[in-house]
């Protein structure tokens, strides 16, 4: 399990990158819309991202739980509303995932994304 220490001195690092690389900073988010299809009951479970970061490729269907593939930010489902949003945890919670969620917290890390329901 990571220390308190390296997960903020990790966090501090991907807070300077996320200000200052392009990567990060030439993203619209404006037009971060995403589908994954359900490879099993073919439901669509739509995303927009509201921070800058890397989301998976595949992604656990909302309706049957089953492995959805992403349609690379392409949208099939114009008429329906997103229900989740990737967004980037803040220091707080990621050191809340130290022990019980190390993969998650590599990806975060790294530059990955989290994913939650938009409240409603």
């Amino acid at each position: 399990m990571r220390s308190q220490r390296e997960v903020e001195k990790a966090y501090l690092k991907l807070k300077y990158e996320v200000a200052t690389n392009e990567f990060y900073t030439k993203v619209d988010l404006t037009k971060r819309v995403n589908c994954y299809i359900c490879q099993t009951c073919k439901h669509v479970t739509k995303t927009i991202d509201i921070d800058s970061g890397v989301t998976p490729f595949m992604h656990q269907c909302e309706y049957c739980k089953n492995t959805a593939h992403s349609t690379f930010y392409t949208d099939v489902a114009i008429n329906q509303q997103p229900t989740q949003e990737w967004y980037r945890p803040t220091l707080k919670e990621c050191l809340k995932m130290r022990g019980k969620f190390e993969g998650l917290l590599d990806h975060i890390l790294q530059g990955g994304l989290d994913v939650r329901a938009i409240a409603k």
